[in-house]
């Protein structure tokens, strides 16, 4: 799932989540916490814990370590996986100097606190948490990324101070710190900038005083190295990052350092010295929870620069018709016709071809173009469904998916608005199909926008259900009309009869509510078989049909091709 909480911009939206088995102890802290105006959720179990991390924008974790279950260094281990920009705080009665170097070196708790507390010091702690919080999500390593995928497409051929002077022989090394940020919030800026010092230092010794090193303000050496051998930079960078990435002594404390290591082999000209520099450190960064060093091949500079030249060319794409719409029909189970579909987008991209929707759909999510896409498809979309409506009556309705970035405001309310009215649509022939992941951001201003969307008149479609971790209660509280069921619970169905059981009672639950299910990615018969006797509503997929264009997807409704006569 990898989801992120919301940036809180708010005092009073800022939100605390106080994780502690005993009941005393969490009333404690609330009343010391009560005056300073935090949103204070509390959960007595790991397991409570995801749930309300689920439901709110959790900013703050503060969790004890010893709880019945899940541990609170297991329920770190789950937050640092899904919930990575949450800041987390361990309060525990255990006096244990080595789990408290062990959870800060493996980076998952940003501070360790012992019981018992002083009220004025945990709020001190909390405030500065939550000040942190704010600071890494304007300064985050995510943040670096954008800003390096933005200016390695840049034409600047100007060299920048932090990189040195290469030749074309050998190979440009780049190290880089990757948790500066959580190092300068655990022990402050001044322990950051010795342990810079020290890396550096550690460098120098390895690799010797003859090297010059050029350093920057993001925590990035780069040095040349006489080495072209691709095998032999992957076994010398493996020994390099071994000997960097550790536990180091600043000022009596323990301070974690996590590196990544990278390598260009020289020699290409068509690469000017700054592309290079940022290409490294982009591909240390995309690749930091690896284990291996990170080799920037001319491969990955191609993928990077048609990266760029994707992102680029949105704009122009959506101006100039190459996107077009593609619809995958759904069969009803029980009728065996095709009563809907599901528009998917197109890219024939100018000089590239057909560019996947996977690909520039990632990188319009990043750079935030994905809300001109949206707006696009939803104008296109509900244009194609007023002419559908004329070629059959059977067609019911046609759904188009909504991202994250366009839930995120109400102008999706109005764009919807004016194009019913433009093309005097049925509003329920319109299905809006939205991942689990969107609605589980911020639940009360998603309640409030999903009902708005429902008072249009349209039809609400929660997408890919299965592929993260929502619990079913929101189908009672959301006005849901449909449940798409993500292929993860479909695949092997007929085999697996645990999976079987549980989508059967997913069924079951949603025709108590009177939701429609839809199982995505059929590709075989007996699936389609199994679901059918399982009661799903609809199916789509591979095994009746791919996205069609549009002319074809209307001979398909035609033909109506998939009644068993």
């Amino acid at each position: 799932m990898s989801a992120s909480n919301a940036t809180v911009t708010s005092l009073h939206h800022l939100e605390l989540l106080i994780v502690d088995d005993e009941p005393g102890v969490l009333n404690a802290i609330r009343r010391a916490l009560r005056p300073s105006g935090y949103t204070i959720h509390t959960a007595k179990s790991g397991q409570q814990a995801m749930e309300v991390l689920a439901t709110n924008a959790i900013a703050v974790v503060l969790t004890d370590q010893r709880m019945p279950g899940m541990s609170g260094a297991d329920l770190l281990k789950y937050i640092n996986q899904f919930y990575p920009q949450t800041i987390t705080m361990m309060l525990s009665g255990e006096n244990d100097f080595d789990t408290a170097v062990g959870l800060l070196n493996s980076g998952l708790v940003n501070k360790y606190l012992t019981k018992p507390w002083c009220s004025n010091q945990l709020v001190t702690e909390i405030e500065q948490a939550f000040d942190y919080f704010r600071v890494r999500s304007d300064h985050s390593w995510q943040k670096r990324m954008v800003e390096l995928s933005h200016q390695v497409s840049e034409d600047d051929t100007t060299l920048p101070d932090n990189v040195v002077n290469i030749e074309e022989s050998g190979a440009l090394i780049a190290v880089k710190l990757i948790n500066m940020d959580d190092v300068s919030y655990s022990h402050g800026e001044s322990t950051m900038t010795i342990l810079l010092e020290k890396v550096e230092r550690h460098i120098r010794e390895i690799i010797g005083d003859f090297c010059p090193i050029q350093k920057d303000k993001y925590g990035l050496f780069s040095f040349r190295l006489d080495v072209s051998d691709e095998a032999e930079l992957q076994q010398w960078g493996a020994i390099l990052r071994r000997k960097l990435q550790k536990t180091y002594t600043v000022d009596k404390r323990a301070v974690y350092c996590q590196v990544g290591v990278g390598f260009h082999v020289l020699g290409s000209p068509s690469l000017d010295v700054d592309t290079l520099a940022k290409n490294l450190e982009l591909t240390i960064l995309r690749e930091m929870h690896s284990s291996h060093v990170s080799n920037l091949d001319d491969m990955a500079i191609e993928r990077f620069q048609r990266q760029q030249h994707i992102r680029a060319d949105v704009q122009s794409g959506l101006d100039n018709n190459q996107f077009t719409l593609a619809f995958q029909p759904k069969i009803n189970l029980k009728s065996g016709k095709i009563h809907s579909a599901e528009v998917l987008l197109r890219w024939q991209h100018h000089q590239l071809g057909w560019v996947p929707p996977a690909e520039f759909v990632r990188l319009a999510e990043l750079d935030g173009q994905i809300e001109l896409i949206g707006e696009w498809v939803i104008r296109q979309g509900v244009r194609a469904v007023s002419e559908l409506m004329r070629v059959s009556d059977d067609v019911k309705c046609v759904s188009m998916n909504i991202s994250a970035k366009q839930l995120q405001n109400h102008r999706i309310v109005h764009i919807l608005t004016e194009e019913i009215g433009r093309y005097a649509v049925n509003p329920a022939c319109i299905e809006l199909e939205v991942t689990e992941t969107a609605i589980a951001t911020d639940c009360e201003f998603m309640n409030g926008l999903l009902w708005q969307l429902k008072l249009l008149g349209v039809r609400i479609s929660i997408d890919d259900f299965g592929a993260g971790f929502t619990s079913m209660s929101y189908l009672s509280r959301l006005p849901v009309d449909v449940l798409k069921l993500d292929r993860s619970l479909i695949d092997n169905i007929d085999a697996d009869t645990n999976k079987r059981e549980l989508v059967k009672s997913l069924i079951q639950a949603c025709s108590r509510l009177n939701i429609q299910t839809v199982a995505e990615g059929v590709e075989t018969k007996v699936v389609a078989d199994v679901l059918k006797a399982l009661d799903c509503d609809e199916v789509q997929g591979f095994y009746y049909s791919k996205a069609v264009q549009r002319v074809d997807f209307e001979k398909l409704v035609v033909q109506q091709p998939y009644i068993d006569y």
